[in-house]
């Protein structure tokens, strides 16, 4: 019974009904969905995109590409345009008009450097179309237009993007360097190809043959000096501060004098008329061959007849400023032209002379022409020296300092040598002129011999012994070093290892001094 009863209700339920009553059936079903709005059948019936996790990423790049424009925020149909939860058919949908409407404005707020990264191009936006949804054909032609107008906002935000110039000072950076590179590329061009041009006008070619330096220093003597009322005003003025100076000498002070002309003429005035009576001693610092080996030299043996040999410039120092220290009544005036001179200005032998004029018993006088000259000094030297300045421009010609100096205008002979040689040796102890005049006489006698090497320290030795000139050899070695320091010998070895000393000057120059030193004998 049970399954009749079954049978019995499938049968009730199946109705065939005719085509009028189906299609009156469905208009009245589609009049009460509608209730007095539309709804179109893509946004109902559409297929729906799925959910992605980048679509703000993707929204915030498109904002940061066109900032400060007006987004709608329905300004698409569909919904994957819109990025928001599709609508299901139960939930009542709005008029386009409506959602037209509704816009709101958004200002970008992405900073710049955000935005100049988003700006470039991003795949996965522009693959977007691939998973736009289909709506349905009666939104087509709307959609159409929104794409079209997506489209032209993308690429408009694009070209934006592509024309924003680069700041003002990258630019003006980057012309400064293309104006530098053409610069140094168009200097090297033009002086890659160009050869160095020199003259060929040289001292050999001219007509006037050069002179010697005996009948320059004529010629120059023979010339009138410009202004010499006036410059021998200028000197009488200068002498009549000689009682001054020597007032600052005694009181503790140490007299440079600076100034445009030599001072050699005044100093050597100043020497005869007020020094003639005291114990002086005269440094021709513009000699080539000057050290202050030679200096301490003259005052040891000269002033304190010592003739013992040091080990150091610094020893012999020491044992001068004992010597001065205990004997009170000692005086010592020194004169020192050109202190500033090439051989004198070295940091030792400034240190040594300013420790020699620190002493109470030695007054220093000095003169200096270098414009540069008080840079020798610091702080140390200067309280050493213990200066009084005097301007004393004379506007004399430097005659004497200057005829140690080479000159291309002038020939060479060997009266420069001669002139060198005899101010040194004026300058040294007569037992050292003497050992220096045996030297030259026995080079005189063997000067035809060609395979003269020298005369052996040996026999040197002997002959110095005989001629009571040294007691020891080690006085003998002491006065070869100095001659070495001046530069008026050379040593060499032989082949039997034996010490030679010879004179590094020609026959001519040795015959004429020797001839001299007799006369002055």
């Amino acid at each position: 019974m049970s399954q009749a009863g079954r049978r019995e209700r499938a049968a009730l339920e199946v109705k065939f009904v005719p085509d009028e009553e189906v299609l009156k059936h469905i208009a009245e079903d589609s009049g009460s969905m509608g209730n007095g709005s539309s709804v179109s059948g893509g946004e109902v019936y559409s297929f729906q995109t799925p959910k992605r996790s980048s679509k703000m990423v993707e929204l915030a790049s498109e904002l940061a590409q066109t900032p400060g424009q007006i987004v709608a925020a329905g300004h698409s149909e569909c919904p994957e345009k819109t990025a928001k939860t599709p609508q299901s058919s139960k939930r009542p949908g709005s008029n386009k008009a409506q959602q037209r409407s509704k816009k709101k404005e958004f200002v970008s707020t992405t900073p710049y450097r955000l935005r100049k990264r988003l700006a470039a191009p991003d795949p996965d936006l522009e693959s977007e179309s691939e998973y736009s949804a289909s709506c349905s054909e009666e939104d087509e032609d709307d959609q159409k237009e929104g794409s079209a107008g997506l489209s032209g906002q993308k690429t408009s935000a694009k070209t934006k993007a592509a024309s924003v110039s680069p700041p003002r000072n990258t630019l003006a950076k980057k012309v400064k360097e293309d104006k530098m590179s053409n610069l140094v590329e168009e200097y090297f061009e033009a002086h890659s190809s160009s050869k160095v041009l020199t003259s060929d006008r040289t001292l050999q070619k001219l007509q006037k043959r050069r002179l010697n330096q005996q009948t320059l220093h004529d010629l120059l003597k023979k010339a009138p000096l410009a202004y010499a009322a006036e410059i021998k005003e200028l000197n009488q003025q200068h002498e009549s501060l000689f009682s001054k100076w020597m007032l600052h000498l005694h009181w503790g002070f140490n007299i440079v004098l600076y100034g445009l002309g030599s001072k050699r003429d005044l100093l050597e005035k100043f020497r005869t008329s007020v020094l003639q009576d005291s114990i002086h001693l005269v440094v021709n610092g513009y000699f080539p061959s000057i050290t202050v080996r030679s200096i301490l030299n003259s005052i040891t043996e000269e002033v304190l007849d010592h003739t013992g040999t040091f080990h150091s410039p610094l020893d012999h120092l020491e044992f001068i400023i004992k010597r001065f220290k205990e004997d009170s009544s000692l005086e010592l005036y020194v004169l020192i032209h050109n202190l500033d001179s090439q051989m004198l200005r070295g940091e030792r032998s400034q240190q040594i002379l300013a420790q020699l004029s620190s002493l109470p018993n030695i007054y220093l006088i000095a003169s200096i022409d270098h414009i540069n000259a008080p840079l020798m000094w610091d702080q140390a030297k200067l309280s050493l020296y213990n200066w009084l300045w005097y301007e004393t421009t004379t506007f004399s010609p430097y005659a004497e300092e200057t005829s140690y100096e080479n000159s291309l205008l002038v020939q060479q002979s060997g009266s420069l040598a001669l002139s060198s040689l005899t101010h040194v040796l004026r300058s040294l102890t007569l037992n050292a002129r003497g050992i220096f005049r045996l030297l030259a006489r026995y080079q005189l006698e063997h000067k035809d011999n060609p395979s003269y090497p020298g005369l052996s320290f040996q026999d040197f030795y002997q002959q110095c012994r005989e001629a009571f000139l040294v007691n020891s050899d080690l006085t003998l070695r002491a006065q070869l070093t100095e001659f070495r320091d001046h530069k008026l010998i050379r040593t060499k070895r032989g082949g039997d290892g034996v010490e030679y000393l010879f004179i590094p000057v020609d026959d001519s120059t040795l015959t004429d001094f020797l001839e001299k030193e007799d006369e002055d004998v």
